[in-house]
This record gives structure tokens, sequence and C-alpha cells, in this order.
């Protein structure tokens, strides 16, 4: 095993600190070794019944400790974990378990109406139930080499079919030691988790937190709307959020000066953090660093970052930077030809292998470029490297769209909106209106359309303009926390 395999680096905290807390979730407190014992039935049940290494589906569900035992046990039995919404829908749920060709699944001893119509649709899965009470203490670690599978995520895919993305042991180790190594989590820290444990950045959550032996503490809120006092309340250190997060907690007026005084590192990542977002957060947490950090599921959780120095006033977008670690990072433009500007080539040891049964995704995405024998993954974002060597997102190649012969990317008029929204929050989206292509913008706060209509025109040509802005009490996000522009788009076809 890599020395920052999770599994060497949880045992570490366990031995270090065993009475130190470990989980706190859903009013339970659960220290490293309950944790340890807990996971250690898990792995278990799994290598016990001949299933170890293989790959093991799951709901994860954030409503008490039985999900992160999973994690952590499934990773101890040399298995996969392939965790699923525990809002399903079904069909999503089977079209993932086939894309991966999951055979076996863990029972959660209190079982929701959906997963029993799961356990009845797929009578050929192995449904196996650890132990709930963490009685057994003789762990079982399957030995196995950073290639080993960790974890299972999909991404959406461009037909409606979810891409299944297997992250290596190798892949999050990497992580784990790139992130550590540049900043200093401790023991005595309490972090934040706030994503859907079916979303690669939880992945950082938990093996981060567990990694350096500190509390990983779970809202029972996820939507942001008490996240300030939960913070204040629980004594956070470490928060890490999507922006979108921070964007409802200003939105809501919770973003009060010094509110959040604990919190020491705040992470961003997920989606483009605009500057006067930060402003606000720097706001209320005033002795945290801010750190912007930028990664797609194929290069594990996240790849670049960039910490925040002074800020007041700027507009748009924070810098999504320079590699954590030694992976590498190559700009092509539309020739495919070396450029300060286009689109972003990640390599190194966190980019993944690829998709899992999806030959067409994969050859589009990972590629070799010329005199260069290394995979890199095509992220499909446009970037631009300023004299420093810091890279800027620009958008994504598959947002910009043609409007009267122009190339447009939906999210610069966002960013020309955002000063004058008090707060809220604009998406622009592409629909299509008679065969032609339009943008509309979505905005959550009560505002003068007429005349955000005529500050656009002074600062976008002509083109940009969006040909309608709708007013809604608020805006659609995923399960990820992103803002859901597919949402958005299907409610204005069918207003």
């Amino acid at each position: 095993m890599h020395a920052n395999d999770p599994v060497l680096r949880f045992r570490g905290s366990v031995a270090s600190g065993p009475a130190n807390t470990a989980l706190e979730v859903a009013g339970q407190v659960i220290s490293y070794i309950e944790l340890d014992r807990l996971s250690d039935a898990f792995a278990n049940a799994v290598t016990d019944a001949g299933h170890g290494g293989k790959r093991v589906a799951f709901t994860a569900r954030r409503d008490g400790p039985w999900s992160y035992a999973a994690f952590l046990g499934l990773l101890k039995a040399g298995c996969a974990a392939v965790p699923l919404l525990p809002e399903g829908p079904l069909h999503r749920w089977n079209m993932m378990l086939q894309g991966a060709d999951v055979q076996v699944m863990l029972a959660h001893p209190d079982p929701d109406p959906l997963e029993l119509e799961l356990r009845s649709a797929r009578t050929g899965t192995v449904w196996l139930e650890p132990a709930a009470d963490g009685a057994i203490t003789t762990g079982v670690d399957v030995m196995v080499g950073p290639e080993a599978e960790a974890y299972i995520m999909f991404t959406s895919g461009s037909t409606g079919v979810p891409k299944g993305v297997a992250v290596s042991r190798g892949n999050l180790a990497a992580y784990i030691g790139s992130f550590l190594d540049r900043f200093k989590v401790t023991s005595s820290d309490r972090c934040s988790q706030h994503f859907a444990l079916a979303f690669d950045l939880s992945m950082h959550d938990l093996f981060i937190t567990w990694s350096a032996g500190a509390c990983l503490c779970v809202p029972a809120d996820s939507g942001g709307l008490r996240a300030a006092s939960w913070v204040r309340r629980e004594a956070i250190d470490v928060w890490f959020s999507v922006p979108s997060l921070a964007a409802v907690m200003r939105r809501g007026r919770m973003l009060i000066p010094k509110t959040m005084p604990s919190l020491r590192l705040a992470f961003f990542c997920g989606e483009a953090l605009p500057w006067d977002l930060v402003d606000a957060f720097r706001s209320a947490a005033p002795h945290a660093r801010v750190v912007n950090l930028y990664g797609p599921t194929e290069a594990t959780i996240a790849i670049t970052y960039h910490e925040v120095g002074g800020s007041f006033g700027m507009r748009g977008t924070v810098p999504i930077g320079r590699p954590l670690g030694s992976d590498r990072v190559v700009i092509l433009d539309e020739d495919g030809r070396s450029a300060e500007e286009g689109e972003l080539l990640l390599s190194g040891p966190q980019v993944t292998k690829g998709y899992l049964n999806a030959p067409d995704a994969m050859a589009r995405a990972f590629v070799r470029l010329p005199d260069d024998d290394v995979l890199w993954y095509r992220t499909g974002d446009l970037v631009k490297q300023d004299v420093d060597g810091v890279l800027h997102f620009q958008g994504r190649a598959d947002h910009q769209v043609k409007v009267l012969g122009h190339r447009i990317e939906p999210g610069e008029v966002d960013d020309a909106l955002r000063s004058r929204l008090e707060g809220g929050n604009a998406v622009t989206v592409p629909i299509s209106m008679s065969g032609v292509l339009r943008l509309i913008t979505f905005v959550d706060v009560p505002v003068d359309v007429p005349g955000l209509l005529e500050h656009l025109r002074t600062v976008l040509p002509s083109a940009w303009i969006p040909e309608r802005i709708v007013v809604m009490d608020a805006l659609p996000r995923t399960a990820s926390g992103k803002w859901d522009r597919g949402q958005l788009k299907q409610w204005f076809e069918h207003e």
C-alpha cells in the first residue's frame, strides 16, 4: 500500500488517538476506535462472504454513521465503494449498477422504500447485512496496490447515461498527500461535511479529515439556511463546500460580519468562485484562509488550488491557480497547439484511467499527445494562463454557444449582473426559441428587469444580452449543490 493510502492513514489516526472523536452525525458522537470497529464489521462481512476486492454498492445516506463506516470498511476489504444517491431515482440506480458491473450491495439496516424496491428489482444481486453494533473487533485489511479501485463515482453523460469513473487507491493517496503537505489539518480540527456522499468532493471530507485524525461534523441541514449558526455552535475550524452554498447563505443575509470566527480554513470547489462572494464570506469568517480548489471527478477531487490574498472590490472569479502536487497541466488551442489560452488538459498521479464501459466517451476525453506517452484528460474547461503561470477559468467549451454568429459563454452574463443583485444569484442558460438559440437569465432576488437589461447593454455586446430575465423565488440546485441548469431549461420550455 502507498504511504498515504486512506486505510493506512486512518489506522494511524486510530493508533494515535483512539478516544478522539472521528464523526459527529445525527446526534451521535463516534470515536476513532468505535469507527474502526464499525468499519471492521463491514470489512469482515464482505470478506467472509467471499466478495473482498469487488465493487460493492450501497445507498449513501447521511442520517447516521452507517454510510461512513461502509465507505471505510469497503476500502479495508480492498473493495471499490459504489455510493448511490439516496433519492435515486430507481432507473438511474439501475443504470449505474449495470454500468459498473456491480453484483454485490450492502443492505441498510433501516431500508427506505426505494431500497426495498431495488432489492425486489435486482433479484440476482447479492445483498450483505454487516453487523450494525460494531461488535466485531478483529479487522481485516486486504492488502491491495495503488492501482486497485477505491471508489466509483458517476458523472452526467451527454446521452443521458451516467459515466462511471473508477478512482484508484493511488489516485486518492496522491491527493491526500499533496493536500496535507500544503494545508495543515490537525487532529484538533473540526471539519464540515456538506457534500452528498455520492459526490466525489465528499471523499475529501472523509479521508482528509480521518487522515489528519480530525473530527468530521455532519450538519442536519445541508441547504445552508442555518449553516453560519451551525459553524458557530459547533466551533467548526475547516469549511468545504461549493460556492453555491455560500451564495445561499449570502442571499439569506447570514454572512454577517464576524459570525463565523472559528473558521481558519475555508475551501471551495465545484464551481467558479466569484470574488464578491469571497469578500462576503471573509467578512463573516475574518480568520479564515480562503482557498479555491479546482478538479473534475476524472482527476480525483481537486488538482489545482489558489489561495486568496487581497480581494476586496475585485470583479469576476477567483483563479483556479496551479497544480496542488506533481500533476501536470497543458493548454491547447482549437488547432491542438500549446497556447496560453484554450482547453485545459491534465495528467499525473491524480488522473484516473478513464470511464467504465464507455469506449466512445473514453476516446474523446482521454488522449495521448505527440511526443508524450502519458494519458491526458481533456477537461472541456477553457482557461487562460497569466504571466505568473496562474490559471484563470474562462468557462466550459460545452457551455459556449453561438448566438447570432457570436461564440458566447453564458457565465459572462452572470458575471456582469452579479454586482447589481445585492447578494442574489444569476444563472444564464441557452434555450432554443422557435428554432433560434437565445439566452435566458434566471435570478433569485426581486430586480428591476428593464434596469438590469439597460446595465447589460452598457457592459456587453448586443449578442450577449439575454432575451428575458426571469425572477424566481429560488434557483434549483443539483444533488452535488451546483446550479441545476437542466432543470431551469426544462422549467422554461414547459412554462
